[in-house]
C-alpha cells in the first residue's frame, strides 16, 4: 500500500485522473527514495487518496498497539479482556484516521440499507472501502453506546 500511494505521489501530473496537486504541505524534507512523502491532512475529496493514507496511518499506529496486545495474552492476562481492550484501541486508531469527513459520513446517511450491506460485504474502489472503514466505526460506536 505504501508503495502504491509513494507511486501515486510521484508520477507525472499528466498521469494523474486530475491536475490536482495531492500534497498541500509537505512536513519535512523527505527524499524521493526513502518512501512517500508526509502529508500533514489527508483531503477527503478524493477517495483513493484518502483511503490509501488513512489505511497507512493505521497500519503504522497498529504496530505497537498489536505487539503489546501480544505481550498481555504472553502474560496470560483475561483473553477477552485483551480482545476487547485491542478492538477499543484499533476504534481510536481508525477513528483519529478518519476524522473531517463529514461529507462521507453524510453520504452514509443517505444509502440505502442493501447499498450498505453490499459495501460491508464487497467494497468495489477505494470509495467503498473509505465508507467500508466508516461503517465499521460507526457500527463500533453504536455498540460500545448500546453498553453504557
Amino acid at each position: 500500500m505504501k508503495e502504491e500511494l509513494y507511486h501515486y505521489y510521484h508520477s507525472k501530473k499528466d498521469d494523474r485522473k486530475d491536475s490536482i496537486p495531492r500534497i498541500n504541505q509537505v512536513s519535512g524534507d523527505v527524499p524521493e527514495s526513502d518512501g512517500p512523502k508526509k502529508v500533514d491532512y489527508i483531503r477527503y475529496d478524493n477517495p483513493y487518496e484518502a483511503y490509501l493514507t488513512a489505511q497507512i496511518q493505521v497500519y503504522e499506529a497498529l504496530i505497537p498497539i498489536l505487539e503489546q496486545h501480544i505481550t498481555f495474552c504472553e502474560d496470560d492476562d483475561d483473553l477477552d479482556l485483551v480482545l476487547e481492550s485491542l478492538e477499543h484501541h484499533i476504534y481510536q486508531v481508525k477513528k483519529q484516521a478518519y476524522t473531517d469527513v463529514e461529507d462521507w459520513e453524510q453520504l452514509l446517511d443517505h444509502l440505502p440499507e442493501d447499498r450498505l450491506e453490499e459495501i460491508k460485504i464487497n467494497p468495489k474502489g477505494h470509495g467503498d472501502l473509505l465508507l467500508k472503514e466508516l461503517i465499521w466505526i460507526r457500527s463500533y460506536e453504536e455498540k460500545w453506546l448500546k453498553n453504557r
